[in-house]
């Protein structure tokens, strides 16, 4: 998914909130345009995330406690729906009505039967026996009362009935809901500025009810028969083709679809508008969008057609002997952000549409990995569904693994496969250090908080994760046959870890050695059952032999009394091993064991080769400065993951007091001679880190002159504004994270090219490569005359691209003249200006100001004089976000003076928790310079006389 709200975040499909408090990756960096952070999540993610921020755990914990009150009873199965609705959605009107013929299986003598629905009026009922070979026949109308709590139509027969087959018929009413769930009512502007209406559907995970009368759990699936009613210059689509379309008496016409497979009532969709498509019939393929961004399509058309093809050829399953199509939809509104309906996948804007010129290379990743990402849940979440929400990651860790090895398939040139360890791997090792991190499969209840709060970093990002550490212990022609058997042995079925195991069993059986006592069932529980990951210590002896140990990592502690085991496969590589050897797999499946070794003392040892495997690596620190030497001198002979994950690792270690710190920073020093995007990116986020704690510090200089001395010798080598036709996508990212650092920097030769470049397409109207925009708006901004920030403004007005005009928000975010500040967050709420931002685009507004102190300045001055109107528009929730992030970049007594004044002019609106945890986090920030890793990394500094230097040299000790 885009990273929206965690990285102003974020993200995909389904909300842990368990970043480590003040090591967070994905928070609002200061002086850092949000434009530039990575892909954070998917966007399902982002809004579990958005929409339990505020609430209490202890809710949740109360509802698991109940959650079989809020299950259907097993002995109701449904077997088929056949839905019917009408909507004059064409008019902006809200209410529709619509009747279903519920197909079920009765398993037991029963009295009672029970249809989920949320927010309906159920209008009459009959209920029917259903007789093979003849009709119907009517046995009664029923009483019914609803439960509103459990969502909860209850039924009750006069008489019991046998086990048998029956019909429930319903008619029922109900309004298009206006908070993007459900079966809700969105809008958009036409060429002409005419707001034009769409109805819309989403329903994972359990909002199915909230539409029509169903029974609306994952593992009752049924196939459905769909008839709309809707207004002839309207279109319905589905998930299956049109089966026919007929004229009604009054004008209207009803489209009707063929029966979908048996599938997860969740899965159901369907959309009413006037909205174009594009197509590619050969493949079965449409784009839909609205009229005005029909051109924007064809991108997603191709690189869903070039994924699709991929894939079928991968699993060896075509997608097509399941399903005759599959369409993509583009809505205004769409807070999910993406979502894998079967035939029919949804899509914010922004993830989908792409426009020549206009579109990022960033936002051309983030489209092409979700268009797979749903993809691959056509197989992996439509084809078998999780039995129940705690299964999600057999969904949504296939879909985020494949997200960017399909995107590869697809288009291998640009290496989206690279990207996964730095924008997955490293960023849950984070999340899932804390102590309140969740097992794989676990589960919180049946409610809607309850299921929602699973869509988070565990369930994506840890799934992915895992997968892909078996994945890799396997030849590919035998992971893509355990792909066929588990997917052939369970489909049009639901799954839980034991059916995966199965198919991995299979595939290991004379392929795979596993250690003795220990079989695939061990394995795998071992990482799904249990919460968090280990950290395997490498204690070499120097005398032939080494000491393996693995221990649960905590990201801000040491633990020595926790016994969690995990049996971890690793590989290691030697110095002077070459990269293209085919490295064997090893195996720990005790706490502590001790290993022959025959490396020369005077070499390194290299474990968990290429990160492979989900867990940090520890050594001795004779290990660690070998490992140090090599990178410096010959950087290319440690693998370009590895490298990445040393700097990962060795920073996250340091911060846990597992590894000196002094270690982690001379490591860090060698990215000097790096010129692969993997490890700088790992850099950058240490980078981050220390940049927001050193910030306002008296000796930030020496910090200043330490990033400079990193960058220097990649600096001087790239062109910061243009943009080479060949460029490899990986050298974009490279790029964009140096040009970043060298402007935050103040560079002269970086500020003066950002603002030539920006200048030029103000004056000469000689447009910034879409693919260097972030950096160029946002700091040429930062010295250019107050036209150049009137023309972005210009141009934000005059966009409907959704993602040109993130963009540009975030842009002139980045303005550091305190009279420009304070117009563009009064356009926020209205101002003089009145300008026609939607909710979520205010609130960007706001949050982009944060990438600079003066920007938080200025917004601390905005919210003390308006912050009755930012709560009115956007919510509570919304002012408590931005003043934890103030906090978050409060480092001095003066700016701890200036939140303390903001907190009392917010004591009225403010909960009281809120005010103590921003109190809190300044406090720690305030704190840190006298803490061991802050006296540790300004000792390390000053010991150094730190200029740019050339490729080669070490730093020295200034003497």
């Amino acid at each position: 998914m885009i990273c929206t709200d965690l990285r102003q975040h974020n993200a995909l499909d389904g909300g842990a909130k368990t970043l480590l408090e003040d090591i967070n990756p994905l928070q609002c960096c200061e002086d850092v345009p949000r434009t530039v952070q990575p892909i954070a999540a998917h966007p399902k993610v982002q809004h579990s995330e958005r929409k339990l921020n505020t609430l209490a755990p202890a809710s949740l914990q109360e509802v698991a406690a109940q959650e079989l009150r809020y299950r259907l009873p097993s002995y109701i199965v449904p077997t088929h729906y056949k839905l019917y609705l009408e909507t004059q959605v064409h008019t902006g009107n809200r209410s529709y009505s619509g009747s279903v013929d519920i197909h079920l299986d009765i398993r037991q003598q029963a009295k009672t039967i029970y249809v989920h629905q949320r927010g309906l009026r159920i209008t009459s009922n009959e209920l029917y026996a259903s007789i093979p070979n003849t009709n119907l026949t009517f046995l009664e109308t029923l009483r019914y009362t609803e439960d509103a709590e459990r969502e909860f139509a209850v039924f009750a027969i006069r008489r019991a009935l046998a086990p048998a087959s029956y019909v429930l018929h319903l008619d029922f009413e109900g309004e298009l809901r206006v908070d993007d769930d459900g079966f809700y009512l969105s809008w958009y502007l036409d060429a002409n500025g005419t707001r034009k209406y769409v109805a819309s559907t989403q329903f994972q995970a359990i909002s199915a009810r909230a539409a029509f009368p169903c029974l609306d759990e994952p593992a009752l699936k049924a196939t459905v028969e769909l008839g709309i009613k809707h207004h002839p210059s309207y279109k319905a689509v589905s998930n299956m083709p049109i089966f026919a379309e007929a004229g009604d008496l009054d004008g209207n016409v009803v489209t009707y679809f063929e029966t979908t497979p048996r599938m997860s009532i969740y899965l159901l969709a369907f959309l009413v508008s006037d909205f174009l498509y594009t197509e590619n019939e050969a493949a079965a393929q449409r784009v839909y969008a609205r009229p005005n961004a029909i051109n924007q399509t064809l991108y997603a058309l191709e690189a869903g057609v070039r994924i699709m093809d991929a894939l079928d050829e991968h699993i060896g399953l075509p997608y097509r002997s399941y399903m005759p199509k599959v369409d993509q939809v583009a809505l205004t509104q769409f807070s999910a952000g993406a979502m894998e309906n079967w035939g029919l996948c949804k899509y914010r804007e922004e993830v989908l549409l792409f426009e020549p010129g206009v579109t990022t290379y960033r936002a051309q990743t983030t489209i092409t990995t979700i268009i797979a990402h749903e993809y691959v849940h056509q197989w992996f979440g439509n084809v078998i569904t999780n039995e129940w929400w705690s299964y999600l990651w057999l969904n949504e860790g296939f879909a985020t693994l494949y997200e960017f090895l399909g995107a590869d398939m697809a288009y291998p040139d640009r290496q989206y496969r690279d990207l996964f360890n730095v924008q997955v791997v490293q960023r849950v090792l984070i999340t899932d250090a804390a102590e309140s991190t969740r097992p794989m499969t676990f589960s919180r209840g049946a409610t809607f908080n309850a299921i929602l709060s699973l869509f988070d970093n565990v369930a994506y990002f840890k799934g992915g994760s895992v997968l892909q550490m078996f994945r890799l212990l396997l030849p590919d022609a035998a992971w893509r046959q355990m792909l066929r058997t588990y997917v052939q042995g369970n489909e049009f079925g639901t799954v839980n870890t034991d059916n995966f195991v199965a198919a991995l069993t299979e595939a290991f059986d004379g392929v795979v050695s596993m250690p003795e006592g220990t079989d695939v069932e061990r394995f795998v529980q071992s990482w799904v059952n249990q919460a968090g990951y280990p950290v395997l210590e490498v204690r070499r002896s120097y005398r032939g032999e080494m000491i393996l140990s693995q221990d649960r990592f905590y990201g801000n502690k040491i633990v020595n009394n926790d016994f969690t085991v995990w049996v971890i496969p690793y590989t290691m590589m030697e110095q002077g091993d070459s990269q293209d050897t085919l490295l064997e797999w090893q195996w720990m499946t005790s706490k502590a064991v001790r290993v022959p070794s025959s490396t020369p003392n005077d070499e390194w040892i290299l474990v968990n080769v290429n990160q492979a495997g989900f867990y940090r690596v520890n050594y001795d620190p004779s290990n660690w400065y070998m490992l140090i030497r090599t990178l410096l001198e010959d950087t290319a002979a440690i693998p370009m993951h590895s490298r990445a994950q040393l700097i990962d690792d060795s920073f996250h270690l340091a911060r846990s007091n597992r590894l000196d710190l002094e270690i982690a920073l001379e490591l860090l020093g060698y990215v000097r001679h790096e010129r692969e995007y993997p490890p700088w990116e790992a850099a950058n986020r240490v980078l981050g880190y220390f940049h927001g704690r050193m910030r306002g510090q008296p000796d930030y200089i020496l910090y200043e002159l330490f990033v400079d001395t990193l960058i220097g010798d990649v600096f001087v080598t790239l062109d910061i504004t243009t943009v080479a036709p060949d460029e490899r996508l990986l050298e974009k990212y490279l790029r964009q994270v140096i040009a970043s650092w060298a402007c935050r920097m103040e560079i002269e030769s970086c500020l003066t090219a950002t603002r030539d470049a920006l200048e030029r397409e103000v004056f000469d109207a000689e447009p910034v490569h879409p693919d260097v925009s972030a950096v160029v708006y946002c700091y040429g901004l930062r010295t250019a005359p107050m036209v150049a920030f009137q023309y972005l403004f210009g141009k934000l007005l005059g966009s409907d691209n959704r993602g040109e005009r993130q963009l540009l928000i975030d842009a002139l975010g980045c303005a550091n003249d305190t009279e420009q500040l304070s117009s563009y967050l009064l356009a926020a709420i209205g101002g003089e200006l009145q300008v026609n931002f939607n909710a979520e685009e205010r609130l960007s507004i706001l949050q982009s100001v944060l990438s600079s102190r003066q920007g938080v300045d200025a917004l601390i001055e905005f919210l003390t004089e308006n912050y009755t109107y930012v709560v009115s528009l956007l919510g509570q929730n919304a002012l408590a976000n931005l003043v934890q992030s103030i906090a978050t970049s409060t480092n001095t007594l003066d700016e701890e003076q200036m939140l303390i004044a903001l907190l009392e002019q917010l004591n009225s609106v403010l909960p009281a928790s809120v005010s103590a945890s921003a109190r809190t986090t300044a406090s720690i920030n305030l704190a840190w310079p006298s803490t061991r890793e802050g006296l540790l990394l300004r000792y390390f500094l000053e010991r150094y006389n730190f200029q740019p230097v050339q490729s080669g040299t070490v730093l020295q000790p200034d003497a």
